[in-house]
């Protein structure tokens, strides 16, 4: 059976050599709890930080540790770069590194007539959808502007510049001023922030993601563009579970709240019958099997 470990340490990092799978976030996330509920098979799940932590440590361990595996958010990720993780894994190149396919985990739950299965639910489908529909387009603009944020900013990351390595160029200190001053990679760089963030690059990436979003319109509607994948999963979805459209008590009676409210239905969709699980959950579970059974 599936058991979740927290505080990991770095020795522990390099000394395991069952399967693990590596996700961002503390032992206290939201993805630690899905993924207790989703796996039945022998793998422990350990949650290390941010992505970009969770990424570095792919990139230095997948050689030494093949059944290492390492799960992270959609974030600034396009579909091309995420298809190719999934279709080609387990792929050193990619570090045995999964990306979901939605921006967080929790946009899986966002599908109304997955959500409306849950037995806490207490009103009807079209109502959940509505109550989907309402809390994400409150969000929408919001989420644009920082996805255009976030972007240039992924972007700008990265070593744009090395350091030097031969003394002989730094035999007093007007050598290595006129080094410094002469290096070419300053304007490059300076040139290139310059036209990331020019109003004209900024708007024209707010109308680019608002597009993929909404489909070409100014608000959202079901049957058009990306944004059930693409908005902000996690704060819609406590939208959602915090309204009156769900209730969960507890054995005397109790109305559950917070937290614990959402992590109450989202068990209780887990543990509803595979056919109705988003394909991805059920894709990452064959994919995680078929390595541990030794399949491929």
């Amino acid at each position: 059976m599936i058991s979740v470990k927290t505080g990991i340490r770095s020795e522990e990092v390099r000394l395991q050599s069952q399967h693990v799978l590596f996700i961002e976030g503390s032992d206290k996330s939201f993805d630690i709890n899905v993924l207790n509920k989703l796996f039945d098979i022998d793998i422990k799940i350990e949650p290390l930080g941010p992505s970009y932590s969770l990424t570095d440590v792919a990139k230095s361990l997948f050689k030494f540790h093949p059944t290492y595996y390492f799960l992270i958010d959609r974030d600034h990720h396009n579909d091309t770069y995420i298809e190719e993780c999934w279709s080609s894994f387990p792929d050193p190149d990619k570090y045995n590194l999964l990306i979901w396919k939605r921006r967080e985990i929790e946009n899986y739950f966002l599908d109304p007539t997955y959500l409306f299965q849950s037995k806490y639910c207490l009103v009807s489908e079209e109502k959940v959808k509505e109550k989907v529909l309402q809390c994400a387009n409150e969000r929408l603009f919001l989420d644009v502007a920082n996805h255009v944020i976030t972007s240039i900013r992924e972007e700008l990351k990265g070593t744009w510049i090395h350091k030097f390595t031969n003394p002989n160029d730094f035999k007093s200190k007007e050598d290595a001023l006129s080094k410094l001053i002469s290096t070419n990679e300053f304007d490059s760089h300076r040139t290139n922030v310059e036209q990331k963030v020019s109003p004209v690059e900024v708007q024209d990436r707010f109308h680019s993601f608002l597009e993929q979003m909404t489909g070409g319109e100014n608000k959202l509607e079901y049957g058009a563009g990306n944004w059930l994948s693409l908005i902000q999963g996690k704060k819609v979805l406590s939208q959602v579970i915090y309204s009156g459209c769900f209730q969960v008590k507890t054995a005397d009676g109790t109305a559950l709240s917070g937290p614990e409210k959402i992590s109450e239905v989202v068990k209780d969709l887990l543990q509803k019958d595979e056919s109705v699980q988003p394909a991805d959950f059920v894709a990452l579970k064959q994919l995680i099997d078929s390595r541990i059974n030794g399949t491929y």
